[in-house]
């Protein structure tokens, strides 16, 4: 190699290799060219090199250029070293006239085509660049090319890329490895030139630099089709569980991507370790973060897909049929019909229950030789009009069993089982079998994967449609365990979908909790967990809760209440456990609320606040929640309120307001109106009937003070019950008549007569124009006083019972408080300082002063403009029942006030106070008095042309 090195070299610089005595036949210079350009082999060699050392050949220099261009076309790899001598002979007698002309074919035939027509032109072209890249590195090695400027006549992509340092073999690589390097085209070119010229790479810097450039696209370009691949293959699954069906279209799309990823990673894999590359990072398939969480925290089940062993051989362990059995049933080609044996077959199918009876069938149905179409007819048949649900666990065993050998009866039986699972899903319509049938053959893999899993994804996105709740629920039941072990993350998924559908909105509570309840198949909480679960409570909550709950009744209220009274209810958790035991008056019996209601009154009254706060938006919340479920801790709620109101513990107008809320809660602008329906409480729903009568009957509330609000009260409800579809259950129907005996009220003939009998009280009873509201104020003002006293009263009482008891002691109980009366007095002490904070001293000191400074300008007769002052809210407007219109004194001119003071005891006084008329604080009350009145009447015409809807 060195020796021709040398003498290519000299070429170079004149020295010619000539022959002695060169032939000039004609016939035999032609006949060398077409030789030359037929083949440049091996064999061919040495004739080929003794011809150019005999011929004269100067006249068809231009024709052998031509032939050895054809030759080394078609020159394979073994004839790689016949070709470098023969074309280095050549280039020893032609130089530079041949060299030059040659390296222009090799620059011409390498130059990247800028229209390729299509895939195989690409193809041939890279072909060609494969044997003409290794024959340039060749002849660049032995000399015959040693300069890029080796020729003139160079094409535009040469002067673009050429560089002074840049050697042909550099120049060359440049230009064909970037042809089209993102279709992995150049990747085979770029692998058998490293394997070949591996020390060429080692040595060459500048070969080795745009290898290594090469490489690291490479790599690139490999990580950016993986992902995509990871990417494309998450759509065809979601396009398949979405659709039901294999896209043709991604389908195709990823096997292409596939295998060029594929050509990627192993010319990676090839250039990477050679060129000093670190290899492509290519992630793992894994779950999100989101399917991990659940994956961790619900869904691994130990026990498995089965139950048990003997249910996994079940589904697992299959039958092996003999070949010989096959090939000789399929080989019967008589047309005889099999009826009778068909129907024997059937009967014994039918009668089969355990895995060997089924396996027999298996085996019988060959020996019987059904494999006919007639048969296969009959079979399908047979199994689609089964009505018998157990059996569909047996067909599919033996679908399975014969699965290479009944594909079509298999394709058949799931064509059918799909377009009607599809027709189940949107249409109103449950198949028991079908689905069960349909489960079955998941848990065998009959079913494609996809398939099942558009099914769970269709239920899911369509629950709200009839039954599909259901049908999911059977799913579930039969497959979902299978389906979360084998098909772990595509469940998860699934899931994931199905807790995002449980927080919407549109789902009512009955959907939701049965959303609950598929969890609970799938993950059964176990007997460790659920203890794991369980509250540990302290001897004193267990005992707490024992008497309360279950020793508490009217004869044992007493001493119940003494044990209460010590709570210490400082301690955080005695606190909670207490407002648990007072708040739930539905986990004592009936007849025991009462009492439970007795031991409330003893308690603090800050803790007794909590606890009526707490009832009352139970009951609120159990309106807005509105499941029938709740129903009897709603009445047991709003019986507890009433036997509360009967001890005194809260005004009547916290009743009133409750019965208020009742009835009008949900209701468009707070207003029932049988033209506005509310989701809430439907014109068929009388469930808050009977919460309000349950109020009205255990209250007593026909005190002459609240007769008036209580009038109103009953004609509202009155009007209430006529909005509802009529007519009334009897059952109901019975309790609202009991109710109005009680307190001796008639009801109105129609809807149209309550509206009518409604406006009129409202407007006679004074709350049209909201005289009403202050009175009312005043007397829940009295009635928390009268409340106070009676609660001191109750304490005394039970002082004085417990002196009865102890009568020996009585002198020392006497000289001492009691610890009732501590902690009366704390609490008052408590109810004292909070009165006194800064705002209400605020308020107090500015009352009087302006109190001061009227009585001042009265007595010293100036002008009223003069007492034009803002008084604080504390101030209430006396509106006389008779005399003056709005308040005003026509004698006087004067409006009437009552003034609210504080005693020296902290019990409130009021007194008279007359207020000129051109005042501003009396001039601002008579307006907002007669602004009121008006809306108010306003709202009175409105229920009445309302009500015209029911004539």
């Amino acid at each position: 190699m060195e020796e021709l090195l040398a003498k290519n070299l000299a070429a170079w610089e004149g020295e010619l290799f000539e022959p002695k005595s060169p032939d000039s036949s004609f016939k035999k210079n032609s006949a060398f060219v077409k030789r030359l350009a037929k083949s440049i082999t091996k064999d061919s060699q040495d004739s080929i090199i003794r011809d150019i050392s005999q011929l004269s050949l100067s006249k068809y220099t231009s024709e052998i250029i031509i032939a050895v261009q054809e030759g080394l076309i078609k020159c394979k790899t073994v004839d790689t070293s016949a070709a470098t001598e023969i074309v280095s002979l050549l280039h020893q007698r032609f130089c530079p006239e041949f060299t030059s002309k040659l390296l222009t074919w090799f620059y011409q035939e390498l130059e990247s085509p800028l229209n390729a027509s299509g895939p195989k032109e690409e193809k041939d072209h890279m072909t060609k660049a494969k044997v003409l890249i290794r024959m340039l590195t060749i002849f660049a090695g032995v000399g015959i090319f040693h300069s890029i400027n080796d020729t003139l006549d160079q094409p535009h992509w040469v002067m673009m890329r050429k560089q002074t340092t840049d050697s042909i073999i550099v120049l060359c690589l440049k230009e064909v490895l970037a042809f089209k390097l993102r279709t992995g085209i150049t990747l085979s070119l770029a692998q058998t030139f490293v394997k070949r010229f591996s020390s060429l790479v080692e040595k060459d810097e500048g070969i080795r630099a745009v290898l290594k450039t090469y490489t690291e696209v490479v790599v690139q370009r490999t990580e950016s089709l993986h992902k995509k691949v990871k990417d494309l293959v998450q759509r065809k699954y979601k396009a398949q569980i979405r659709t039901g069906r294999i896209l043709e279209e991604l389908e195709t799309e990823l096997n292409e991507m596939g295998e060029l990823l594929e050509n990627f990673k192993t010319a990676s894999e090839v250039l990477a370790p050679v060129l000093g590359v670190d290899l492509p990072l290519l992630e793992e398939d894994g779950m999100d973060e989101e399917m991990a969480e659940v994956a961790d925290s619900v869904i691994i089940s130990k026990d498995g897909a089965f139950q048990n062993d003997e249910e996994k051989r079940f589904y697992q362990t299959l039958p092996e049929l003999p070949q010989e059995l096959i090939d000789e049933a399929n080989a019967d080609e008589t047309n005889v019909s099999k009826g009778e044996e068909m129907t024997d077959f059937l009967l014994q199918l039918e009668t089969a229950s355990t895995m060997k009876d089924i396996d027999e069938c298996v085996l019988q149905f060959w020996r019987l030789k059904l494999c006919n179409k007639a048969s296969k007819n009959r079979l399908v048949k047979h199994f689609i009009t089964s009505k018998e649900i157990g059996k569909c666990k047996v067909y599919a065993r033996f679908i399975k069993s014969n699965k290479p050998y009944l594909e079509d009866i298999q394709e058949e039986l799931l064509t059918y089982l799909d377009q009607g699972f599809r027709s189940q899903i949107h249409h109103n319509g449950l198949n028991f079998k079908n689905i069960v049938f349909f489960c079955e053959l998941i848990k065998f893999e009959l079913v494609p994967e996809h398939v099942a899993f558009h099914k769970i994804r269709s239920l899911i996105l369509n629950l709200t449609t009839p039954n599909n709740i259901e049908i999911l629920s059977i799913f579930f039941e039969f497959c979902g365990k299978y389906l979360l072990n084998e098909h772990n993350t595509l469940m998860e998924e699934m899931l994931v979908l199905l807790e995002m559908k449980r927080k919407t909105d549109k789902l009512t509570i009955n959907n939701k909790m049965a959303i609950s309840n598929l969890f609970l198949v799938l993950k059964p909480p176990s007997i460790k967990s659920l203890q794991s679960q369980a509250k540990n409570y302290t001897p004193e909550q267990l005992f707490l809760k024992q008497i309360i709950r279950n020793e508490l009744t009217s004869r044992t209220v007493k001493n119940i209440r003494k044990i209460v009274n010590a709570v210490d209810l400082t301690d955080p958790e005695l606190q909670k456990t207490m407002m648990a035991l007072f708040t739930k008056p539905n986990k004592l019996r009936y007849e025991n609320v009462p009492a439970l209601s007795q031991v409330l009154k003893t308690m603090p009254r800050n803790f007794k606040i909590a606890v009526v706060d707490t009832v009352l938006e139970n009951i609120l919340r159990g309106m807005e929640v509105n499941d029938y479920r709740y129903n009897r801790i709603r009445l047991s709620q709003c019986y507890y309120i009433s036997q509360i109101y009967e001890l005194g513990i809260i005004g009547v107008m916290v009743v009133h307001d409750l019965i208020f809320k009742i009835l009008t809660f949900g209701h468009p602008n707070n207003s029932p109106n049988p033209m506005e329906l509310s989701e809430i409480d439907l014109p068929d729903e009388y469930f808050r009937i009977q919460l309000v009568c349950i109020l009205l009957q255990n209250s007593s509330m026909g005190s002459d003070k609240m007769k008036d609000r209580l009038d109103v009260l009953l004609h509202f409800f009155d009007y209430y019950i006529w909005i509802k579809e009529q007519p009334i259950p009897k059952e109901i129907d019975f309790k609202i008549v009991n109710c109005f005996n009680k307190y001796s009220f008639s009801r109105a003939p129609s809807g149209r007569e309550a509206i009518e009998r409604l406006s009129e009280v409202v407007k006679t009873k004074g709350f049209a124009n909201g005289e009403g509201d202050d009175d009312d104020d005043e007397e829940e003002d009295e009635e928390e006083e009268e409340d106070d006293e009676d609660e001191d009263d109750d304490e005394d009482d039970e002082d004085d019972d417990d002196d009865e008891e102890d009568e020996e002691r009585s002198d020392i109980d006497m000289s001492k408080p009691s610890d009732e009366e501590k902690e009366a007095q704390l609490s008052y002490e408590a109810y004292e300082k909070k009165l006194l904070e800064e705002e209400e001293k605020r308020i107090e000191e500015k009352l009087e002063k302006e109190f001061k400074k009227m009585v001042f300008d009265s007595m010293h007769a100036q002008k009223s403009d003069k007492a034009a002052v803002d008084l604080p809210k504390t101030i209430t407007v006396n509106t006389p029942q008779t005399g003056a219109t709005n308040g005003i004194d026509t004698t006087s001119g004067k409006v009437a006030f009552k003034l609210v003071t504080r005693g020296s005891k902290g019990r409130l006084d009021t007194r008279e106070l007359n207020v000129p008329k051109d005042v501003r604080l009396a001039t601002n009350v008579v307006a907002g008095e007669q602004k009121t009145r008006l809306e108010k009447e306003k709202l009175t015409k409105y229920i009445l042309k309302s009500a015209t809807s029911w004539d």
